[in-house]
């Protein structure tokens, strides 16, 4: 099966910094995969992310989506954002609009839907990311879980076919954590492509189907769950061994 994304030798480096944040970074994307995208701080995931929906484009390199170059023409642009949608770790960067019926609605009326297929689309969104109770209520008087959670709703009202979560879980309680995965779940049974950016290796274990390590700009690894977690030199080299004895100390003291 073609991948879903090709990067080939892709380098980025931002302004002003010496290292750079993407070093010919070279990986397949499988489709259809719920998959975990761990490393350090500084590994180059969130740069990563940027570049799966064309907010940032390499120095160097080529990114293919479904076996054709991005472009990043302004209408190309607009129709890759449409398929590929990215909630950030921090809600309050995406949450700008008053209300949360509003701020859901800004993405499907930029696309130029009609009122009546933008509140269908805003209807269906927040019932899969149960903030339907939550519409009228104003984005700054929200919780960390609701703020996560509508965040979700307005990228899914786009309707893309992958979607990628930037450690989404770091500022959220474990009750609004069993919700976003239950929404991923959701996605993942329609067919929707998930990449999680995250530190936990528990989610390693018990929720994705594949894996990528990044390590200062490269891929480390590119496996399955079980691959990674069976290749003692890639946990040593990327320091995962630290977190995964921990993971595994825990699982024990619980049975």
């Amino acid at each position: 099966m073609t991948p879903l994304f090709e990067f080939s030798n892709v380098w980025f480096q931002y302004d002003g910094l010496s290292d750079c944040a993407l070093c010919g970074l070279t990986v397949a994307i499988p489709r259809g995969e719920k998959i975990a995208v761990l490393g350090r701080n500084g590994a180059g995931k969130s740069t990563f992310f940027l570049h799966c929906n064309g907010l940032l484009r390499p120095q160097r390199g080529e990114i293919r989506f479904r076996d054709e170059a991005l472009s990043y023409t302004r209408t190309d642009l607009r129709q890759m954002r449409r398929q590929v949608g990215i909630v950030f770790q921090n809600p309050d960067d995406q949450l700008f609009s008053a209300s949360v019926r509003q701020d859901i609605s800004f993405g499907p009326l930029n696309l130029g839907l009609s009122l009546a297929d933008t509140a269908r689309r805003v209807r269906q969104a927040a019932e899969l990311c149960g903030v339907s109770h939550l519409l009228d209520r104003p984005t700054h008087a929200l919780s960390g879980g609701e703020k996560a959670r509508v965040a979700m709703a307005g990228v899914l009202a786009m309707e893309p076919s992958v979607l990628l979560a930037d450690e989404l879980m770091s500022a959220i309680d474990p009750w609004a954590r069993l919700d976003i995965f239950e929404i991923f779940q959701a996605l993942h049974n329609r067919g929707t492509t998930v990449l999680l950016a995250t530190h936990d290796l528990s989610v390693v274990r018990y929720w994705a189907t594949h894996v990528i390590v990044l390590q200062k700009g490269k891929i480390a690894f590119s496996g399955t769950p079980a691959q990674l977690l069976g290749n003692q030199s890639v946990l040593e080299t990327t320091e995962l061994s630290k977190i995964w004895w921990n993971v595994e100390m825990t699982m024990e003291k619980r049975t």
